[in-house]
């Protein structure tokens, strides 16, 4: 199984649901993770640092999207995120 986390498109949101720290410990725990480019920026984390743990970082938010099972979020979704989610996804969000 996959985790993503989009960028958090709320403004002012400074906040990221997976860290470089984080998404090594999942990875432990057997899931794949996944960025949207940009995502940890705020939060003070570079594409280049979840890249050297082992994320994948997507560049578009369709992408992460679509490729991840699990969708880790700190705001709740908004109109355009709730059409990309199916039956087959899972999110998690505040």
């Amino acid at each position: 199984m996959k985790i993503g986390t989009p960028k958090e498109i709320a403004e002012g949101e400074s906040r990221v649901a997976m860290t470089p720290l984080s998404a090594l410990d999942l990875q432990k725990l057997g899931f794949e993770c996944c960025i949207e480019s940009g995502a940890g920026e705020a939060a003070g984390f570079t594409d280049a640092a979840y890249a050297e743990a082992g994320v994948e970082v997507i560049k578009t938010a369709a992408g992460l999207w679509k490729a991840a099972d699990i969708i880790a979020k700190v705001r709740a979704p908004n109109e355009t995120e709730l059409k990309r989610l199916n039956k087959s996804k899972t999110l998690i969000s505040f």
